[in-house]
């Protein structure tokens, strides 16, 4: 597939030139925490299989030309005792695991035909600005160079490669679209606008936006007064890291996408802001490893919260398998909640009514348990039917 593989269309979600890493000045030893490696068999993996011959019992996976190895946990049996790889040092990078050289820009998947190369989330990448395409890691074209000499968009393993979701083609095209428009926008915002702005921007209604985040602000006990007068340093990084985000949030609507996105600022400045001596993290969390891992980590809740003035749904039985919450007024809440989403009814007030009399972290607790069960009433059908399919097939 050499022709094709100059062909496949590749999204890089981050803007270029805003993400750099330079391992030998780095002490996280990412290579003690991988589970695995992979590479190609033709160019590279032939050959460390006859230096390292009981290489081979490790193997886990194979596609097409493309073999994946487990490592020791806690440590790549290739890391030598300078902390750098072996293979390299020993043999030259040219027979280094295709993975190993691609990291961390080596999380891959696919959105119609389209591949994507995201980030490894092992890296404590750190954000440079102003972006320097050229003269830092995160270079678009250097990582699609890379990827393009690489197995991954070799026909065996680009077809085995995960959809993130199965949209039809001419839908995963245009959710595409959106997402390299709204990437692009952020890379001119960078260091000229607020996040904020940014969002308000796009919005087919900046108003409508607005009203939702007083309302999620309200929900979430966030704090508008914590967006300074001028840009800062908390705009750029999601500037930043805003098209990551955005890649688990695809089944949402353009405009939903933004809402969550905007509550997911307001979330992280509610993180870093400064409490005296009891301060926790969160220094971590003004980095793009540690901001994005933790907004991941509340990103179902900003979704659920997104469509909640929408018709819901909850999956089958949910009702029935409430949380052992282990306090009757989370049980009460999440049961009116779940009520009304059977009914196939906006959440709106609902949850304005069930979350009032419940602390915050209360209220995060409960919505994290119930995001997986309620969805736009389209995505639950969907579910249910495919449910319903292999239950028939089995």
């Amino acid at each position: 597939m050499a022709e094709a593989n100059g062909t496949i269309p590749v999204y890089i979600p981050f803007p270029d030139g805003v993400l750099h890493y330079v391992c030998r000045e780095c002490t996280q030893n990412c290579c003690y925490r991988s589970a695995e490696f992979d590479g190609s068999f033709s160019k590279e993996i032939r050959h460390l299989v006859q230096l390292y011959p009981s290489m081979a019992l490790t193997a886990t996976r194979r596609r097409g030309d493309v073999f994946a190895f487990a490592t020791p946990s806690g440590r790549c049996y290739f890391l030598g005792e300078d902390h750098r790889c072996a293979v390299e040092t020993r043999h030259g990078k040219e027979i280094k695991p295709a993975c190993c050289s691609l990291f961390p820009f080596n999380n891959y998947l696919r959105i119609g035909k389209t591949f994507v190369t995201s980030l490894n989330m092992l890296c404590p990448i750190r954000l440079q600005l102003p972006a320097q395409p050229g003269q830092v890691e995160g270079t678009h074209a250097n990582i699609e160079s890379q990827l393009r000499q690489s197995p991954y968009l070799d026909e065996s393993y680009y077809n085995a490669t995960k959809q993130l979701y199965p949209f039809p083609e001419a839908q995963a095209q245009a959710v595409l679209d959106e997402e390299i428009s709204f990437r692009d926008l952020c890379a001119q915002s960078l260091g000229q606008q607020s996040f904020a702005a940014t969002l308000r921007s796009v919005a087919q209604s900046s108003e409508s936006l607005d009203v939702f985040v007083l309302w999620g602000v309200r929900l979430l006990d966030l704090d508008l007064n914590l967006r300074p007068e001028t840009r800062d340093q908390v705009d750029d990084l999601m500037l930043a890291i805003a098209p990551i985000l955005r890649l688990n949030r695809l089944l949402l609507s353009a405009e939903k996408r933004l809402r969550v996105l905007a509550l997911s600022e307001l979330a992280l400045r509610k993180l870093l802001a400064p409490t005296g001596e009891n301060s926790l993290l969160l220094t971590h969390a003004a980095e793009p490893k540690g901001a994005i891992e933790m907004l991941n980590r509340i990103g179902n809740v900003l979704h659920l919260l997104a469509i909640a003035d929408e018709p819901t749904m909850a999956t089958k039985h949910a009702l029935k398998n409430l949380p052992p919450f282990g306090d009757a007024q989370m049980t009460f809440a999440a049961f009116e909640i779940l009520r009304t989403a059977e009914k196939e009814q906006p959440l709106t007030e609902v949850l304005e009514k069930a979350l009032v009399n419940l602390s915050v972290a209360d209220r995060m607790a409960l919505l994290m348990d119930l995001a997986h069960l309620i969805g736009p009433k389209i995505n639950i059908v969907v579910k249910q039917k495919r449910a319903a399919r292999k239950a028939a097939a089995a």
